[in-house]
């Protein structure tokens, strides 16, 4: 396996983490761009060192250390990734806590982006994905307020009807 296939090797194990574990906020981006810059060197000198020895004619050493470069990511994105309730992944995994489909799904769409920028809130959750236009947000906000205002009125006038009749 060559250094670039590693690295894309490294970008698959940071990617497939965020998405199964979505619940990172602004030190998730942090950590991965870490990560990254760390096995990037980790792999860079891998890449030297076996061109040195000539260690890419070997294909059995190849796989091992192929093999020990997923399993020192994977732990250490598992181990050390954070999260928002303080529980690595790691222990998240042992204790039962395995992603589901609502996490996965809740993880891609933090990767996914909106390109109709005339309809993007930058205080957004969602990350600019499914925005209302603000006109038609607000013109929601105040016939569901109008509603309610309607439904309070109405059961006023009904409490007011039965406290007439019970008197009479």
């Amino acid at each position: 396996m060559l250094g670039i296939s590693r690295f894309f090797m490294l970008l698959l194990c940071v990617v497939l983490v965020m998405i199964c574990f979505p619940d990172y906020g602004v030190s998730g981006w942090t950590f991965a761009g870490t990560i990254v810059l760390v096995w990037s060197a980790v792999i860079l000198i891998m890449s030297m060192v076996g061109s040195i020895f000539g260690l890419y004619r070997y294909e059995g050493i190849n796989r091992f250390l192929s093999l020990v470069l997923f399993v020192g990511i994977m732990f250490s994105l598992l181990w050390y990734f954070p999260q928002e309730e303080k529980v690595s992944p790691i222990n998240q995994l042992k204790y039962g806590d395995f992603p589901t489909g609502a996490d996965i799904e809740r993880g891609l769409d933090k990767f996914t982006f909106n390109f109709a920028f005339d309809k993007r809130n930058a205080r957004s959750e969602k990350n600019f994905i499914h925005q209302q236009d603000p006109k038609q947000a607000a013109e929601e906000a105040a016939k569901k307020q109008a509603a309610e205002a309607a439904k309070k009125a109405a059961q006023k006038a009904r409490q007011k009807l039965e406290v007439m009749v019970e008197e009479k």
